[in-house]
């Protein structure tokens, strides 16, 4: 992330001012018990949205500051801040977010949403551009200048990006609350102040913040490409609306894929620079059960990879919460599975997941891949997924995994994106030469691969 010029100011004078600007502006509209839509209501309403970037403008421009001003505009209107391959992230992420999110609710017995926003422009297409544009102008814009414009640097100089993120995006979300008082708004009309809806509400701006910064972040601090993801936010919320049930799965899904964005982009500047590398937290263990993983590599399509026998006698090094133990595990009826976790609470997960299944044939270990606790020859196959970047000697590991394979036994390693501890299939054919193992066989490519390695039959 670039430095920016804003970093040394101080967020609470700013959050003072656009807090007190908005809210100055709103108070009078619910004190006279006004329609926001009537005038001159719809002044005052519109004022209010205006304080983040009226707050922002005035500490900016009272700064006398030429360079911190050149850099205000310059991250509003250059373009080519925003990098070609993050396109795709801003523009499509809420569309997929959203349909997802009315999908899971239809499965679960809610209704179809009446799309009336949309059948309106499906009739009069013209309008849809018009519409766009009062959308942009309020929100995305007013909102973004203060938010991420100024706010997120200053807090930034502070905190790093997972807890600059989340008070940024609390203290957002506090700044909605008049409109619960308002009548004509959205949050008046349709939500309820301290209602169900209320709180999903409120949790959205909070979670989403994450990725607001992820995406500004690797952005060279564009303002422009917090405004344009933050439309989006809104513009699908009007085409797709995921309200009641579909809202609270959506949250569910943002939730996942901030948690997903921090844990491989880091917590400290959500860029990768800096993130925390290693082990992954059995406390987030359920997003390696995400059912979507299937489409990267389903446990069936693995296990087909191994050359799995009856009477195999297999050890996984790092099984997370058994996402792939459980077949394996069913393709050895004679055999014996071995699982092996540094972590004795994800052992003690995937150990639940195979008592279901009523399978007797498996050990549960807890130990350290670079001192396998077993005797030499042991296994016939040993597989990792997405864990030799993981251990603190890669080499050592591979070493030890030699020692307990049998003559002609299989090393198979897997590695997939999103792991941040990702390992090329060039440096683990490099690793496994230097400890002995020939090449076998390898499935995909790029940054989802399995590769197969056999031990020599003739140690």
């Amino acid at each position: 992330m670039a430095e920016g010029f804003l970093r040394k100011e101080n967020p609470v004078r700013f959050f003072a001012l656009a807090l007190g600007i908005s809210w100055f502006f709103w108070f009078w509209v619910i004190l006279f018990q006004w329609n926001v839509w009537t005038f001159p209501a719809v002044i005052f309403g519109a004022l209010g949205l205006l304080g983040p970037a009226l707050a922002e403008i005035i500490l900016v421009f009272l700064s006398n500051d030429a360079e911190q001003k050149r850099d205000y505009w310059s991250r509003i209107f250059d373009v080519r801040r925003i990098k070609l391959k993050w396109q795709p992230v801003i523009w499509l992420i809420f569309p997929a977010i959203n349909l997802t999110a009315i999908l899971l609710a239809l499965l679960s017995g809610s209704h179809m949403p009446d799309f009336a926003r949309a059948k309106e422009f499906l009739l009069q297409p013209w309008r849809i551009i018009p519409f766009a544009l009062f959308i942009l102008a309020f929100g995305p814009i007013p909102e973004e200048l203060g938010w991420r414009g100024y706010a997120l640097d200053s807090l930034q100089a502070r905190f790093n990006a997972l807890a600059s993120s989340l008070i940024l995006g609390l203290l957002w979300a506090v700044w909605h609350i008049p409109l619960f008082f308002m009548n004509g708004t959205y949050q008046h009309d349709k939500l309820g102040f301290l209602t169900g809806n209320f709180w999903s509400f409120m949790y959205g701006p909070f979670i989403i913040s994450v990725l607001f910064t992820w995406i500004y972040n690797n952005n060279n601090r564009s303002t422009l490409s917090a405004i344009l993801f933050h439309f989006m936010t809104n513009f699908t919320g009007e085409l797709l609306p995921a309200t009641g049930l579909s809202g609270i799965y959506g949250n569910i899904l943002l939730t996942i894929l901030s948690l997903t964005v921090v844990i491989v982009w880091g917590p400290e500047t959500l860029t990768g620079k800096g993130r925390i590398r290693g082990i992954f937290p059995h406390q987030l263990s359920f997003i390696l059960d995400f059912p979507l993983r299937r489409l990267i590599l389903s446990p069936e399509e693995l296990a087909n990879r191994l050359h799995l026998r009856e009477d195999s006698r297999v050890l996984e090094i790092g099984p997370g919460s058994g996402y792939f133990s459980v077949e394996v595990a069913k393709r050895i009826p004679k055999g014996h599975l071995e699982l092996l976790d540094v972590q004795e609470e994800m052992l003690e997960k995937v150990r639940k997941k195979i008592e279901s299944t009523g399978n007797e044939r498996v050990g549960f270990t807890k130990g350290d891949a670079v001192r396998l606790p077993y005797r030499d020859c042991e296994f016939d196959i040993v597989f990792l997924v997405s864990v030799l970047g993981e251990t603190p000697d890669a080499l050592a590991c591979m070493e030890n995994i030699f020692r307990v394979l049998r003559p002609s036994g299989v090393l198979s390693v897997t590695e997939q994106p999103g792991d941040p501890d990702f390992l090329s299939m060039a440096e683990v054919s490099n690793l496994a030469k230097k400890c002995g193992f020939e090449f076998m066989e390898s499935f995909g490519k790029g940054r989802n691969f399995t590769i197969n390695f056999r031990k020599p039959p003739y140690v």
